[in-house]
C-alpha cells in the first residue's frame, strides 16, 4: 500500500485526525493513503529531502525541570528538558545525554509532556522549545545545554536540589541534538 507520512506535533494530532490521516502503531506516525489529496496535509508534509525518522530512542528517559530568570522579563520560569540515563543516537549507544532542539517526537512522549504546556512547538523555528509563562518569549535551548555555567549542562553532577526528575514512562522515540560531556 502506498502511503504519505506526516510529520504532525502532538498538538495538531486532532486536527489531522480530523481531515482524515490515520495512525501507522508500528512507525509511530501519521499517514494519509496513496490514494488521497494532498492538498488539505500540505503543512504537515516533510521538506524535500528531510528526514522525521526518530534518530534518538531511550527507555530511561526523564523529564529534567529547574527555575530560571526569563531571558525578556527576567521573570522566574519553570523550563525543562529530555535527559537520558541511556539510549540510543542512531546505531550508537549513549549514556548521561540531554536532548536540545527537538524537531520530532513520538506521540506517547508528547502526550506525557502535556504536563508542560510552555514547552512546546515552534513553527517558525521547527522545533520545540521551552516558553515563559508570564510574556510568552521562547527560552532558546543554546543557553540552557551548551555551557558549563548552563542548568542541564552536566544534570548527574549538578547540586542536589537544583534539578527536579520526573521519569517518563516507557521507552520515548525523538528526533533532535544529542549532549552529553566528554
Amino acid at each position: 500500500m502506498d502511503r504519505t507520512y506526516l510529520f504532525v506535533p502532538p498538538e495538531e494530532r486532532a486536527e489531522v485526525q480530523a481531515l482524515g490521516a490515520h495512525w501507522d502503531d508500528e512507525s509511530k506516525c501519521w499517514y494519509v493513503d496513496g490514494g488521497e489529496s494532498l492538498a488539505e496535509f500540505s503543512k504537515w508534509l516533510p521538506d524535500d529531502g528531510a528526514d522525521y525518522e526518530f534518530c534518538i530512542t531511550s527507555e530511561q528517559a526523564y523529564v529534567a525541570a529547574t527555575t530560571v530568570a526569563c531571558c525578556q522579563c527576567r521573570e522566574k520560569i519553570e523550563v525543562i528538558c529530555i535527559y537520558c540515563e541511556s539510549g540510543m543516537v542512531g546505531d550508537e549507544p549513549l549514556e548521561r545525554f540531554t536532548v536540545s532542539d527537538i524537531w520530532a517526537m513520538d506521540d506517547a512522549l508528547g502526550r506525557q509532556l502535556e504536563s508542560w504546556p510552555f514547552f512546546r512547538y515552534v513553527e517558525e523555528a521547527g522545533h520545540f522549545a521551552n516558553h515563559c509563562p508570564h510574556c510568552d518569549a521562547e527560552q532558546e535551548d543554546m543557553y540552557l545545554h551548551s555551557e558549563p555555567d548552563q542548568p542541564f549542562f552536566g544534570i548527574p553532577r549538578a547540586p542536589a536540589g537544583s534539578i527536579r526528575v520526573t521519569a517518563l514512562v516507557g521507552p520515548v522515540q525523538l528526533s533532535g541534538d544529542e549532549s552529553f560531556e566528554i
